[in-house]
């Protein structure tokens, strides 16, 4: 049996994680040679606050990319 943890943040659409999910799946029975019968998967959505990258919360970081990639810093 495999066991994987996915975290994400929320926003997509059920039929998007369904459809990891079922990707997920099938990419580790495969690799594995386990029946996908035996393959779980835990999927846990995130408010964007809920996380951080270097001490900064995620919009934070995100905000800065984005200035960066308009070559604003």
């Amino acid at each position: 049996m495999a066991l994987v943890h996915i975290d994400l943040m929320e926003g997509r659409s059920e039929d998007t994680i369904q459809d990891m999910v079922t990707a997920v799946s099938e990419a580790i029975a495969s690799s594995l040679g386990s029946p996908i019968a035996s393959i779980r998967v835990i999927v846990n959505e995130m408010k964007p606050h809920q996380y951080g990258v270097g001490g900064k919360p995620w919009p934070v970081v995100v905000e800065e990319r984005r200035k960066e990639r308009e070559g604003k810093t």
